[in-house]
């Protein structure tokens, strides 16, 4: 797809233009829509606010417009999730009838809920920065399950030589 054998690709822009001007968009549009579902597994299209009719079968030409009847399925609910100096929390709406098999699970960049928000399903959220794998404490409170995660602090720096 692109010229990556052409030693000097960053330098000739001419030939990187013939390229990029005999592409289909709809092949690029089809291969990005591919990488993603790869990489956040399911529909990404949740974890992006405003994105619109990722699908491009709006023919109206406007991806912001939508119709928001009712007859659309149930979007599943999507946690507050924000962070501080030194926690990452997660606010997540729940009945308490909902939290009896709920299981809370969770690696350094995502949190995983398994039975949420239906009995047999799995839900995944990305967290805003890495977190510790020990001390993360859970808390039922008002119909909000709180989840508080400790922020991993990576101080490792590494000095890279240079090559002249």
């Amino acid at each position: 797809m692109f010229p990556w054998n052409n030693k000097q690709f960053p330098f000739d822009q001419s030939g990187f233009m013939k390229h990029l001007n005999k592409m289909n968009p709809k092949d690029v549009e089809s291969y990005i829509q591919n990488v993603m579902k790869n990489v956040f597994s399911g529909d990404f299209t949740q974890g992006f606010p405003f994105q619109g009719n990722m699908t491009g079968n709006d023919p109206s030409g406007f991806p912001f417009q939508g119709d928001f009847s009712k007859s659309e399925t149930q979007v599943k609910p999507q946690p507050e999730i924000f962070e501080t100096n030194d926690f990452v929390y997660v606010k997540l709406p729940l009945s308490s009838k909902d939290n009896k098999n709920l299981k809370l699970q969770h690696t350094n960049h995502q949190l995983i809920l398994i039975n949420y928000p239906k009995e047999n399903e799995q839900s995944k959220y990305m967290l805003p920065s890495p977190v510790k794998r020990k001390g993360t404490r859970a808390r039922f409170l008002d119909d909000y399950l709180e989840i508080q995660f400790i922020r991993l602090d990576e101080s490792n720096i590494s000095e890279i030589d240079i090559s002249y």
